[in-house]
Order: C-alpha cells, then structure tokens, then sequence
C-alpha cells in the first residue's frame, strides 16, 4: 500500500527546503572526508593542520546546499570516522566579525563548561585574559559581549583535554561582505592555530568574490563546479523516491526515472520538482499510489508548470526589461562558450551595436554578474596553476534554461531567427518549440 501522507508531504516540499532523497555527489563528499581524515591524522602527530578552503560553486538549483547538508549529516552520523568532527553551520554574516564567529565556534563547543574550568584551574592563563573570557556564553552575548579572539578561543580548545577538527560550513558566501576579508584570509590561510577546515558553497562568481576578499592563491583541487547530476543517478533519485513511499510499480509501460531525469536536464532544482509532479498525481483518489494509473500529460503539465515557474524566478525586473538584449547575449554564449573576458565583450558588442540595451547606471561586467547572480549563466573556473589567478568559462548550466531564456528574448533556439518578444507566462510561452533540443 502506498504512502499517500508521505507522497503529500513529499509533493508541498519547497525548493529550499531539505531534500528527502540524495544521490550522487560520492567524489565531493570523498574529498572532504579524507580532508578530515587528513586533519585528524595531523592533529594526532602534533603537527599544523592545513586548512585552505573548500568551494562548491553552481548555478541556483545545482544543489549546493543539498550537498552541505548531506556532508553535515553524514559527519555526524559517522561517516567520517571516529571521532566525528565538530560540524559548524555558520551564515556569510557570521564571518563578517571575529568576534561573532569565536562565539559560534565557542556555543557550538559548548565552551560555557570550559570558561568556567579555565578560571578555576588557570591552566597557565593570565589574569588579563581570564577577564575578558570568564562568565557564561549566553551572558557574553547578551550582557557585554567579550572582544573574543582565535588567540584566546585556542587557548581554550587546547586547554580540553581533545577535540576533533571543525567542519566550518558556511552557504551563499557569495554574499559575503568586504569587511570580512580578514577574516576569509585567516580561515584560508590557517595560521591562526584551530584546526578548522572552511568549507563554502556559493554562486557560479564566488571565488573572484573570494580572492578580492582574502582568499589567496586557491588550491584546483578544493574548487569543485556543481552541475547536473549523472543521469544514472538522477534515475536513481526517482526510483529511490517510488521505493521510499511504497508505490505500486507493476505492469506499468512508461519508464518514470527515464523520463523524469531527461525532463529535468539532470538538474537538481528540476529534478524535486518533477518528482513533486509525479507525486502530485499519484497522491490522486484515482489513482492511490499505483504508478501505471498515473497520466503521463497530468504529470508532463505539472512538471512544465513548476520548471518554467523557476525560470521565470530568476528573470528579474531588470533582466525582463532588457530580455531582447539577454536573449542575444545567450544565444551568442552558448554557441561559443566564451571566457569572461570575453563575454563581457560580448555584452558590450550588443549593447554598443545594436537596440538592445543595458541599463543606463550598469556597466558590461556588472550585467554579467547580475546574470550569474540570477542563475541564468555560470561561471567554470578552470586552474591551468593553482598559484595564478583563475579563468572561467562562462556558458548556461541548463539546456532548457538556455533555450527558455532566449524564446523569452525573441530567439528561435532550432532556427535561430528571430521571433516576437515575449513575456513570461505558462507553459512555455512557444509551444511549438521543444525545449529539450538544444544541446
């Protein structure tokens, strides 16, 4: 018998809501577990933990935050071996101010116990600083807030008697601030005595933001670009999902995973929501959980609904006024796959010679960000020397994305000539074109 409160459960899960069901992701969740491992080997020798920072960058949709999570969870539950690592969730705010951030460190920790033993003991401590530390977390906070430093926050941590490293996971650092620069540039550079391994995620731009703000000299091999999954495990999602809620998967023709994951491009963001068709439809008094009830045209609307209500998200107001210019700015990037340098170019091209403007208060490199901020573009660092500034390689992360951005802008994606502007509206606003052709 099926789930049927389940699959309804599972159908009203938001887009930024914890997804139920992961799969896929296995080299990046590797990587920060032997970096753990690695952190745990050091810190046993007594030697200096290298903790430079960890990046995961995307498109929205890519799955980012998923991936912290998983990564939190499995640290907790285990997976990264014994002891298990101190996981930190900490906002691009929280790195703004040391003093915020020791005290997150500090709860976390549950440091209140160590504050006290530390003014009780001494444990080789001055005066001067126990004055500054003693008291409790929540009467630090609330009442006068202590001018916390890693200096003294590791004094404390040395002073227990062991504590595994520190998974520090912070989302959208692309939204970190100038002012936290020193701050990024002590973490990446792990002088300051912790052993805390940074571990970012954030938007297709976030390591330029990153290296004007302090992180130096990125390492290639902890830059990770987070896109479409595998289309073997996109299926797997789907499949995995019918199995969790007990579904009824006999005598029925159409291959769900299958379509599912060509629907979605393999996109995360589209994925969850095909899945939320499906269960949409399943949930249904005829048909009860039983898959080969299930109408394949009520799910494909469903699904197109939800895709193109995504899209039609990251088409801001300034993007929805300039959506000629945005249309011809796709079409020429996914066609060439430019560099950033040179899709700035091509943003100035068309805006100096044709009618397609920007607006007036923004310049080629701000529009570029903006669409990279958007979704609609994506940013791949490449690394031919980790001691070198990187280059990126700027195209669109979704074909159906593409495709739907430039049939918004007035181009035809199979013919490419151009069509009637259009405004944003559902279904597709060309019905006639498949979105799933361009490539």
């Amino acid at each position: 018998m099926a789930d049927i409160e389940g699959l309804q459960k599972f159908s009203e899960l938001q887009e930024r809501d914890e997804a139920m069901f992961f799969t896929g992701r296995i080299a990046y969740i590797t990587h920060i577990q032997q970096a753990y491992k690695n952190a745990v080997t050091k810190q046993q020798a007594n030697q200096p933990i290298t903790s430079a920072t960890r990046l995961f960058y995307g498109a929205p949709g890519a799955g980012k935050t998923s991936l912290l999570n998983e990564i939190e969870k499995r640290a907790r539950r285990g997976d990264f071996g014994t002891p298990p690592p101190h996981v930190i969730s900490a906002s691009n705010a929280t790195l703004n101010k040391e003093k915020e951030l020791v005290l997150t460190i500090a709860e976390h920790l549950e440091m209140d116990g160590v504050f006290r033993t530390i003014a009780q003991e001494q444990v080789g401590m001055g005066a001067s600083i126990l004055s500054i530390l003693k008291g409790s977390i929540q009467t630090s906070q609330t009442l006068n807030p202590p001018e916390a430093t890693f200096r003294h926050l590791k004094a404390l941590y040395r002073a227990l008697e062991y504590q595994p490293p520190i998974l520090l996971c912070v989302d959208e650092i692309q939204n970190i601030k100038p002012t936290a620069d020193e701050m990024l540039g002590v973490l990446h550079q792990g002088n300051h005595g912790l052993p805390i391994i940074p571990v970012y995620a954030g938007l297709g731009n976030s390591l330029n933001i990153l290296m004007n703000y302090g992180v130096s000299r990125p390492v290639s091999d902890y830059i990770h670009s987070v896109g479409a999954l595998a289309n073997d495990e996109a299926q797997e999602c789907v499949s995995t999902m019918l199995k969790a809620f007990n579904v009824d998967c006999t005598d029925v023709k159409e291959d769900w995973p299958s379509i599912i994951s060509k629907w979605s491009d393999c996109w995360p963001q589209h994925l969850h929501n095909g899945m939320r068709a499906l269960a949409k439809e399943l949930i249904c008094p005829d048909v009860n959980g039983v898959l080969r009830k299930v109408s394949f045209t009520n799910v494909s609307k469903r699904e197109r609904t939800f895709r193109n209500k995504a899209y039609s998200w990251r088409i801001s107001e300034m993007i929805s006024e300039c959506r000629i210019l945005v249309g011809h700015i796709m079409h020429r990037i996914v066609t060439s796959s430019p560099t950033r340098l040179e899709a700035k170019q091509i943003i100035d091209d068309l805006h100096s010679h044709t009618p397609h403007k920007m607006p007036p208060e923004m310049t080629a490199t701000q529009f570029l960000n903006h669409l990279i901020h958007r979704g609609l573009l994506q940013e791949f660092n490449q690394h031919d020397d980790p001691h070198l500034s990187p280059t990126g390689v700027v195209t669109c992360p979704i074909p159906s994305l593409a495709t739907y951005v430039m049939q918004v802008g007035g181009i035809d994606p199979e013919s490419q000539k151009d069509l009637q502007p259009s405004g944003l509206s559902e279904p597709s606003p060309f019905k006639d074109t498949d979105a799933y052709k361009i490539s």
